[in-house]
């Protein structure tokens, strides 16, 4: 069969070309990065609301320590933040998230230098003959060497080593858990002592001193019960609010930045300042009718949306009463009771109790979801994992 043989010149040509690939893909990550690293240093004291908006956008009690400007300030002072800090300011979830993501790191970088220590050598003075990055690899070390072995051992050290220090992180994890429940920024809050109920049955909904008396059993008792209710019209008028507040707040500040930059403009060149023409629109959808000015639109509709929610608020015992109900508990430990003990008897009735609920943090709208449509959805989610990972 006609054709070129493949010498073994070619074969050396083909190494050195892998060689000065992976070279220049590395050179050429390696300053993608560093540009990155100089951007961020060079952007993040000028842009405050991007790289440091809790510096001043949140409560007093939750604001973070400033950085000063210089381009690598930020290396130091991130070093020395207190994890007690991280911890009252960002919760515990953060901190643990940044303690996996400091863990991998160290694993990662131990067994990169330890592995560069001991196989890489043994893969280099394999006997097979490689050459290139190949000569890097177990498959420059002879199949029948006793050298494979040292390889087996540092995988077993490596897996038993990253298990332990897994486990010591989840060691840790308990000990923070136990101290921030009973911490005293964190017992003083009422969601600490507060469970969300599911699922409550529709009589027992409508009867709140049964409910109460249900879990009055506890330790301390139970102070309050909200048993949460349900008005389609309320909902879609706090959105509406909502949508025309930020919408205001945006052309605000959009008219704000224009008038500082025409006084700026006649504060340098000497003429009279002449405020902006304020924003005008048409109440009709058919761009008929007189102009008005959005600014006056907008606060009136805003208003009459709070006049609503404020009269529906005097009215609440008249919505109707969802599945689910907020417990206050006098005592910590009765809701942590309450969320590990078996409310009621029927099936999926009452069968979770989350404790340490913020309503804040409640999606409301998936309360309305019932247990069986609930069980019924993630078994189709699940079955979908399954197919698009096996096909």
């Amino acid at each position: 069969m006609a054709g070129t043989p493949f010498t073994h010149s070619d074969d050396e040509s083909t190494k050195t070309n892998s060689v000065h690939v992976f070279l220049s893909s590395l050179a050429f990550n390696a300053a993608v990065s560093a540009v990155i690293l100089l951007l961020f240093c060079i952007l993040r004291p000028r842009f405050k609301r991007v790289y440091a908006p809790r510096t001043y956008a949140v409560s007093r009690a939750l604001r973070s320590t400033p950085i000063s400007n210089g381009l690598f300030s930020w290396i130091p002072a991130v070093l020395r933040v207190p994890d007690e800090q991280i911890i009252r300011q960002c919760g515990l979830d953060t901190y643990m998230f940044l303690r996996g993501m400091r863990l991998m790191l160290i694993i990662t970088s131990v067994i990169s230098v330890l592995s560069a220590a001991t196989i890489l050598p043994i893969n280099i003075l394999g006997t097979v003959g490689l050459s290139g990055l190949d000569s890097l690899s177990m498959g420059n070390v002879d199949s029948r060497s006793s050298r494979l072995w040292v390889h087996v051992g540092f995988f077993a050290l490596a897996v038993v080593w990253t298990m332990w220090c897994v486990v010591g992180e989840l060691r840790i994890y308990t000990h923070l858990r136990m101290w921030w429940l009973t911490h005293p920024d964190h017992a003083g809050c009422a969601s600490a002592n507060t469970v969300l109920v599911t699922d409550v049955p529709r009589a027992l909904a409508k009867d709140e001193p049964r409910l109460k008396q249900i879990f009055d059993v506890l330790p301390g008792g139970v102070r309050q019960v909200f048993v949460n209710r349900t008005c389609p019209e309320l909902t879609k008028t706090v959105q509406k609010r909502d949508k025309l507040a930020h919408k205001l707040e945006k052309l605000l500040t959009k008219y704000a930045i224009q008038s500082t930059k025409l006084y700026e403009r006649a504060q340098s060149t000497g003429d009279m300042y002449v405020a902006p023409k304020r924003p005008t629109m048409r109440k009709s959808a058919l761009s008929f009718g007189r102009k008005i000015e959005m600014f006056e639109y907008l606060a009136a509709e805003i208003a009459m949306c709070n006049h609503f929610i404020a009269q529906s608020l005097k009215q609440m015992q008249g919505f109707s009463r969802g599945s689910s109900a907020l417990v206050l508990f006098n005592r910590q430990v009765a809701a942590h009771v309450a969320a590990q003990a078996v409310v009621d008897y029927a099936p999926f009735s009452m069968s979770s109790v989350t404790a340490g609920v913020n309503p804040q943090d409640v999606i409301w709208s998936n309360l309305k979801v019932g247990p069986w449509s609930r069980r019924l959805r993630g078994y189709v989610s699940f079955g979908v994992t399954v197919a698009l990972t096996i096909l």
